[in-house]
């Protein structure tokens, strides 16, 4: 598949604080780079590159999230990176972005996926966060490369990480990817879902409540 930037519009409506407008789209970059480090046929220095990224964090607290998604952005070749090209301000209103459009689509599935289900989805997260409580995952530097997990951890990390990918609406190529970038850590791809959720659930709420669109390949006219 050739990396080709393409063009694509964000639907805006409503009011919009400054606040709100720099949270959106700083959620949706980060959600673009985890999308591009998931497409399958990256050159190979990229697919090294990414590969360090996920395996170099303890993931024990915010310093390990933010940072892993500003370096998978950052990952992303500068051609590809989403570009404004014309903002609209109206009712409706858009902003044109010029981008890779594989990345953009797996962004548009995730809060589309997590849109039609948004109360479930809240719910299941909450559940979720709370067990992984109950089995002490944040205690556990995952840049030990002796990790040993007990086998009640290491189920419920991948039941939960079935139904984190249900609810993110990935496909089975998206889950072999991550599945492969996390290199069989069922605390790592676990956490990494969580933290794409948090990502994903505002630009949800916000298309639920028609003010953001999100728009993919399916989108285009």
């Amino acid at each position: 598949m050739a990396l080709i930037a393409e063009d694509i519009k964000l639907g805006l409506d409503g009011r919009w604080s400054l606040e709100e407008l720099s949270d959106a789209t700083r959620n949706y970059v980060q959600l673009y780079g985890f999308a591009y480090s998931l497409i399958p046929d990256l050159p190979q220095p990229h697919h090294r590159e990414v590969d360090y990224i996920y395996g170099k964090f303890p993931w024990r607290g915010g310093y390990s999230t933010v940072n892993f998604f500003n370096q998978l952005f950052h990952q992303t070749p500068p051609r590809l990176r989403p570009e404004v090209k014309r903002i609209q301000y109206a009712s409706p209103g858009f902003i044109e972005l010029t981008l890779l459009l594989a990345a953009a689509t797996t962004v548009a599935g995730i809060v589309k996926a997590v849109c039609s289900s948004i109360n479930r989805a809240n719910e299941t997260y909450r559940s979720i966060q709370k067990g992984a409580i109950e089995h002490k995952l944040a205690k556990i530097n995952l840049a030990n490369q002796e990790l040993e997990l007990k086998k009640r951890q290491i189920d419920f990390c991948k039941s939960s990480s079935e139904e984190m990918v249900k609810i993110l609406g990935l496909s089975k190529v998206e889950d072999v990817q991550l599945e492969r970038r996390v290199q069989g850590n069922p605390v790592m791809k676990l956490k990494i879902l969580l933290s794409v959720f948090r990502r994903a659930e505002p630009l949800a709420e916000q298309q639920n409540n028609r003010k953001l669109k999100v728009h993919g390949e399916e989108d285009r006219q």
